[in-house]
């Protein structure tokens, strides 16, 4: 039922363009983590708080880094490479560390909501497919090949060209060997901070959602 409702979503929010400018989404997210419960447990956005760019892009794109959350200065930071399409989910995911959210699931979770809900039909596709990736390792993992290809094929021609261009991108500007290197530095980092999946505690936002009840945003 939810990889159904996903697709539907996907589909039906897909933006040729989904361009936005910083101060639009700072507002959008802003204004999405201020209205939740303070039962969540994340502290309250301020005004001044946002994500910054890095100042050596080229390298964290090397090693295939979106966005990070500085241990020193508490300030979450932006690969300046991002396309359009991901630039704001992978903020609104970075914002939530700023709030106090550490694991990496929760973060995407966050960020998912944060887009999905938000009233910009830019933000929403952006939202879906930020979830994209993870669908998809979840889905070939959990489904027969048969099944997982025929699934595929219900996801609009326009969303998989734009997901095979978005890995093309990266990929051009990867290298494996420093890439491999910040691998597993980065899989010890989040073992060794209490996430024993390490950086497969990403795709386990799926896990979230699926332990929710069913359309529950709450």
């Amino acid at each position: 039922d939810l990889l159904k409702d996903y697709t539907e979503q996907l589909n039906a929010t897909y933006q040729p363009s989904t361009k936005i400018n910083e101060e639009e989404l700072k507002q959008h997210v802003h204004a999405f983590y201020t209205q939740l419960p303070s039962t969540y447990g994340l502290a309250k956005p301020h005004a001044w708080q946002k994500p910054k760019d890095f100042i050596f892009t080229p390298i964290y794109s090397k090693v295939g880094v979106l966005g990070s959350m500085g241990p020193f200065f508490a300030e979450a930071q932006l690969n300046a490479d991002l396309p359009e399409v991901q630039y704001p989910f992978t903020y609104a995911h970075e914002f939530s560390h700023l709030l106090g959210v550490s694991n990496e699931a929760e973060a995407n979770y966050w960020a998912y909501r944060a887009c999905t809900e938000s009233s910009s039909s830019a933000l929403q596709y952006c939202g879906y497919f930020g979830l994209l990736p993870y669908v998809i390792s979840n889905a070939s993992y959990l489904l027969q090949e048969t099944a997982f290809k025929e699934w595929i094929q219900t996801i609009r021609p326009e969303v998989i060209e734009q997901y095979k261009q978005k890995n093309a991108y990266w990929q051009e500007r990867y290298s494996p060997l420093i890439g491999s290197v910040q691998d597993f530095a980065y899989n010890l980092f989040l073992k060794g901070n209490k996430i024993a999946s390490g950086k497969k505690n990403y795709a386990e936002v799926i896990g979230l959602l699926l332990s929710l009840p069913h359309n529950d945003k709450g």
